[in-house]
Order: C-alpha cells, then sequence, then structure tokens
C-alpha cells in the first residue's frame, strides 16, 4: 500500500486502485467526469512518485501535458509514494 498527498490530505492507495479511486474511497475530493480516461476532469500534476498509467484519451491528456508531469487520476496507479498538485 502506498500514501498519496494532494495538498494537505494523505489517503492510502492499493498498487492496483487507481489514485482516483483510492481518493473517492477516503472521501478526498478530486473532480472526475467519465472516470475512464476520456474527459480530462482529474487531470493533476505529480511532483513526486512512481506510477503506471493505463489507457487515455490523448483529447484528455495530450504528450505536452504527459511530459510535464500531468496525469489522469482515474487512469494512474502507484508504484510508490505519491506527492500531487490541482
Amino acid at each position: 500500500m502506498y500514501q498519496v498527498t494532494i495538498k494537505n490530505e494523505t489517503f492510502p492507495c492499493q498498487m492496483n486502485d487507481s489514485v482516483l479511486s483510492a481518493a473517492r474511497k477516503k472521501l478526498v475530493n478530486i473532480p472526475y467526469g467519465c472516470a475512464n480516461g476520456g474527459c480530462g476532469m482529474c487531470k493533476i500534476k505529480v511532483i513526486k512518485g512512481e506510477y503506471e498509467i493505463h489507457t487515455y484519451s490523448k483529447d484528455a491528456l495530450n504528450d505536452e501535458e504527459r511530459q510535464a508531469g500531468y496525469i489522469l487520476a482515474c487512469k494512474t496507479f502507484p508504484l510508490s509514494d505519491l506527492i500531487l498538485i490541482r
């Protein structure tokens, strides 16, 4: 289990849970729409940590955003503790 921190909130996240799923379980607010990698509403920036990102729409997260450290919380799974910013 890993720890995910957004601002002053930290919550646990299993490797098989997306960041969004784990946040919702602990009532941590990450805005989202489709929760399936298509809308981009759950876009957030990784400051520190390793992760795996699953298939998503390039309309929701383009290559430049990805290179700048942005992820979609609904399609991102931790491989270490994560520090994120909105």
